[in-house]
């Protein structure tokens, strides 16, 4: 006989808003990480960290519209 785990028991969200969930957040801390870049640093920081920040923008996009289904 199996033993009864009720930790296990509780019923898991669906994945694909979690995941939506995850993105969204990861999307708007880059978009403060280049907000915050622009107003304290200087001009040589500011040109390759906001290149940076923005290709890691751009993976969390096209991430995000294939988990929604948009693409």
């Amino acid at each position: 006989m199996a033993p009864f785990i009720p930790h296990l028991s509780v019923v898991l969200p669906d994945t694909k808003h979690v995941t939506l969930l995850i993105l969204a957040t990861m999307i708007t801390l880059s978009l403060a990480a280049i907000r915050g870049l622009l107003r304290r640093t200087h001009v040589v920081m500011v040109v390759t960290g906001t290149s940076a920040l923005l290709v890691i923008l751009t993976v969390l996009v096209v991430a995000y519209l294939i988990t929604f289904g948009t693409v």
